[in-house]
């Protein structure tokens, strides 16, 4: 009759042990995983010059419900994503949109989605039924509270791609690539 060797036994479920956690961290389940946004608040204030330059070629910026429009911008409710534990990157998904109307053309910007990281931040959104990268994001700052994150000051940019969409709407050359829209403002609840 063979005896176990002392603590074979012990040793057999700490190496199991190690190997479901080994799995379990390649198929992306780990205690540090991302943190899902429950509902929140952004804010796009727009830059007065934008504004300057859009009516001698009679195009608003009007919102799209259940978007409103706010003191010098546009709010959009958000309706979840995920941060992650460090706060440094962020997927969040947003209801509404905007409308860019002229006289004679329209462009609906719908299912804004803000992808916060290290240099690639965007916005990206459905423009006219297109999903392209609409606003390069850069900048800003985060602060925490309990369950509330607040990202502010976020430069938000045109796209090249944006930029020709809208330029193609209206007929025009106004909209550049790097033409500043405004500021993004994210309030979440976590």
């Amino acid at each position: 009759m063979k005896v176990p060797a002392r603590g074979g036994r012990s040793r057999a479920f700490a190496t199991i042990a190690v190997l479901v956690t080994i799995a379990l961290v390649g198929v992306g389940a780990s205690p540090a995983e991302a943190i899902p946004i429950q509902r929140g608040q952004s804010t796009l204030i727009l830059d007065q010059d934008i504004f300057s330059g859009l009516d001698p070629l009679g195009i608003g910026i009007l919102p799209i419900a259940p978007a409103e429009a706010t003191l010098g911008g546009e709010s959009f409710p958000i309706t979840g994503g995920r941060v992650s534990p460090d706060r440094t990157r962020a997927r969040i998904n947003h209801v509404g949109g905007i409308d860019f109307a002229g006289d004679n053309a329209s462009v609906r910007v719908v299912r804004l989605r803000v992808r916060l990281c290290c240099r690639n931040s965007e916005l990206t959104a459905s423009v006219d039924g297109q999903r392209m990268s609409f606003l390069s994001l850069g900048g800003g700052s985060v602060t925490s509270r309990g369950r509330r994150l607040t990202f502010r000051g976020i430069n938000a940019s045109l796209t090249l791609e944006a930029a020709d969409a809208l330029n193609q709407a209206f007929a025009t050359d106004f909209f550049q690539e790097g033409t500043r829209l405004g500021k993004l403002r994210m309030t979440l609840v976590l």
